[in-house]
Formats: C-alpha cells, structure tokens, sequence
C-alpha cells in the first residue's frame, strides 16, 4: 500500500496534481495525450483519472473518454491541496 505524502490524501499520486496541471486551462484531453505530455504511461494515467473523477476533480466529456479538469479540480489545484 502506498503511503501518502504529508499533506496529501491517502488516495493521491505525485501523478494527480500533473494531471490536472496538465488540464487547467485546456478544454477536455484524452488520457493518452495526457501520459504522453506528462511522461507517464497511458493505463496508469487512465487509473488516476478515475481516481481523480471518482472525486468530482475531472470529469468525462464524450463516450471515448475525453476529460476535463472540473470547478473543484481547478479549486484544489489552486490550493495546491487535493481533498479526501
């Protein structure tokens, strides 16, 4: 099991925050753009977007899975603070 870093929630990655920095001010991106861009491997990439949208941070957009970061990402990525 993974240990959370002080500070962040028992549920985030160091990935989280890439991604939704990587989706902040873009309208909507598939996650293998997204791994690319961030250099991260496309089904790990995929898991934490679920993670994230589980949490209301993303969400999806169309039926191929495109996503965007939501108001609540965009507040948490401004805190630089993701919720439990």
């Amino acid at each position: 099991m993974h240990e959370a870093a002080p500070g962040r929630p028992a549920w985030s990655r160091p990935a989280d925050i890439a991604i939704l920095t990587f989706l902040a001010g873009r309208s909507a991106e598939y996650p293998a753009i997204v791994a690319n861009r961030i250099g991260m491997h496309t089904p790990y990439v995929e898991t934490r977007f679920e993670a994230l949208a589980e949490r209301d941070l993303v969400e999806p957009v169309t039926g191929e899975v495109v996503y965007r970061i939501t108001e609540r990402g965009e507040r948490a990525l401004d805190a630089g603070v993701l919720p439990e």
